[in-house]
C-alpha cells in the first residue's frame, strides 16, 4: 500500500470519530449553557416570550418609553400573564410567592454602562432605534447574552451613522 493511503478499516474509524465528535458538540450546544448569559434566579427564556409568543419588549419594560433606564419587570408584570398561563409551574409558583411576600426577585444584571455615562432609552425609542440594534436578536435567545460591548466607540459609530449628536454631555455627566 502506498504511503499516505488509509486502509478501509482506518477510514471508517476516522468517519466514526468525526460523527461522534460532531454529535457530542451539537448535543453540548443544546443541553449545556455554553455561550449563554448568566443564570437568573428564575429561568426566563426570551426565545419563548419575545420569539415564539411575540411579546414586545415594551410590554415587560414600559419604563423605557418614559425613563432613561428600561428597568427590570416586576413580579406583577410577569403575573399579568402567568396568573392564567402555566400557573402551576414550580418557577411561576416561586415568582408568585416572591410577589406575595413583597420580596423582589434579585435578577442578575447583564448589561451595564460605566458610571460616567448614561443612555436614555426613551430618547432612542423616540428616535426609532429598535431594541435589537444594541441588544441583538433577543427573540433567538434563551438566556440573555450581551450582544455588544457598550463602549464609546460603538456608540459614537452609531451616532455618526444616524446623524445623532456628538456632544460629550449628551451621554456623559
Amino acid at each position: 500500500m502506498a504511503s499516505g493511503q488509509y486502509r478501509p478499516k482506518t477510514q471508517w474509524l476516522l468517519v466514526g470519530a468525526i460523527v461522534v465528535v460532531t454529535t457530542l458538540t451539537t448535543l453540548g450546544a443544546i443541553y449545556y449553557p455554553w455561550g449563554l448569559g448568566p443564570r437568573q434566579p428564575i429561568p426566563f427564556r426570551h426565545r419563548i416570550h419575545a420569539g415564539t409568543r411575540e411579546i414586545g419588549c415594551l410590554l415587560c419594560r414600559p419604563g423605557a418609553l418614559h425613563r432613561s433606564v428600561a428597568g427590570m419587570p416586576s413580579e406583577q408584570t410577569c403575573l399579568l400573564c402567568h396568573s392564567r398561563i402555566i400557573v402551576h409551574h414550580p418557577q411561576i409558583e416561586r415568582l408568585r410567592r416572591s410577589d406575595r411576600r413583597g420580596e423582589p426577585i434579585a435578577w442578575v444584571r447583564v448589561s451595564n454602562l460605566p458610571d460616567l455615562a448614561h443612555l436614555d432609552h426613551s430618547m432612542h425609542l423616540a428616535a426609532g432605534v429598535d431594541c435589537g440594534r444594541c441588544h441583538g436578536n433577543v427573540k433567538g435567545m434563551d438566556r440573555f447574552v450581551l450582544h455588544q460591548d457598550f463602549n464609546m466607540g460603538y456608540c459614537i459609530q452609531c451616532h455618526r451613522e444616524n446623524n445623532a449628536t456628538h456632544d460629550c454631555f449628551a451621554c456623559h455627566y
